[in-house]
């Protein structure tokens, strides 16, 4: 995508309208991939560390020397993205009915072949635990489990849920209610209760109630971020904030980051109540300035930011199984020194290396074969209209 800005090939004149947008091939801000990738990386070091650890001798340190690992700010920025991304390729499809089918079936392609495959590895190594009650909702994601063979895993469940409501959000008429509905049950169990005494507003206790177990990531904190993603995408779509105000808004951004960091133990943690809504709105400007910068021919994210973004997600999803299988079949080592450092490499060599051949050649022939697929759907169904699809 190189030189030149995004504005130019992409969304025009301002506000977005009808399917106007869904003519033109969706954007991918080779800035954000990067963004995704470093993500993806922050929590690939900050399992593989700890898991490294339990080779080392008796009484050596942690091999990265007790350096804090921002992997929950890298879930932050994940969901952020998600909401981000999904109104900027969806822009087009508010109010189509057609569209609703047509993006979960590419949601649900995105996220469970990769899966799967990874979950092989514990299925492989675990089986004497599974039973049909375990395995099937964990095969299928769903959302009132919480025992996983891939730990990473809880974050997908939360993308499924909001790749839900966001569909049913396109509906025609109803969307943008059910819509509103999410975001005042979710802001409602967010508020405390001595606020809600003192405005004389019901208490939210009953929605935990009534949501439990199923529906609590419904209305999960968690949301704020993907909320985020969405005001900053809607923001960026119709509004189209120009260069200095991207650049006033990255940096605003960037600078609230770097102030909450201190009390989220530098990104390891995700905070309380008040701590989710400040990272949803501060990792949402950043976004939004890096979106905008980008669109002005300021950053550039070069070729390889898309094959970069490509790998964070089978990244993201193998490196804990792998993990799994090299603790279960190592000898019990005694390491220190040289030799910890090197076994730390030799792993983060395996979990890369193993995630580049995923996504060569199973994720991207599986995405390919699964739009090839949706395109013989669409000859045959007028409804289901084609529309270039997003690959991110």
């Amino acid at each position: 995508m190189g030189h030149t800005p995004l504005g130019a090939r992409t969304i025009r004149d301002g506000a977005v309208s009808g399917r106007g947008a869904a003519d033109l091939a969706p954007p991918k801000l080779a800035t954000l991939e990067w963004g995704r990738f470093l993500a993806a990386t922050a929590v690939v070091f900050g399992h593989t560390g700890p898991n490294v650890d339990k080779l080392a001798a008796p009484g050596v340190g942690p091999v990265l020397g007790g350096w804090p690992v921002p992997g929950a700010l890298g879930v932050t920025y994940f969901f952020v993205l998600s909401g981000f991304v999904m109104m900027m390729v969806h822009a087009g499809d508010w109010g189509d009915i057609a569209a609703v089918p047509r993006f979960w079936w590419r949601r649900l392609c995105r996220i469970y072949p990769a899966y799967w495959l990874a979950l092989l590895i514990p299925f492989y190594f675990l089986h004497s635990l599974i039973t049909p009650e375990a395995a099937i909702p964990m095969i299928l994601l769903s959302p009132g489990h919480d025992r996983e063979f891939i730990p990473a895993a809880w974050t997908l469940r939360h993308e499924l849920v909001f790749y839900f409501f966001f569909g049913l959000a396109l509906i025609p008429r109803l969307g943008p209610v059910v819509l509103a509905a999410w975001v005042f049950a979710t802001f409602w169990r967010w508020i405390p209760w001595p606020v809600l005494d003192m405005l004389h507003l019901p208490r939210s206790v009953w929605l935990s109630q009534v949501a439990n177990p199923w529906g609590m990531r419904a209305i999960s904190y968690f949301n704020f971020y993907f909320m985020a993603g969405l005001a900053a995408g809607w923001i960026f779509v119709k509004f189209r904030p120009g260069r200095r105000t991207s650049l006033a808004l990255a940096a605003l951004g960037a600078a609230l980051i770097l102030v909450t960091l201190p009390d989220l133990a530098w990104g390891r943690e995700y905070g309380g109540q008040v701590m989710f809504m400040r990272m949803a709105v501060q990792v949402g400007l950043l976004m939004l300035g890096l979106a905008g910068l980008e669109r002005h021919g300021v950053l550039r994210g070069g070729r390889l930011a898309r094959r970069a973004g490509a790998l964070s997600y089978p990244l993201y999803v193998i490196h804990m199984p792998l993990l799994l299988a090299l603790e279960i079949t190592l000898p019990k080592l005694a390491l220190s020194g040289p030799a910890l450092l090197g076994a730390l490499v030799a792993v983060l060599a395996l979990i890369y290396l193993s995630a580049w051949l995923i996504t060569a050649l199973f994720d991207q022939p599986v995405q390919r074969l699964l739009r090839a697929s949706e395109q013989w759907i669409t000859s045959r169904l007028p409804g289901w209209a084609a529309v270039p699809q997003s690959r991110v």
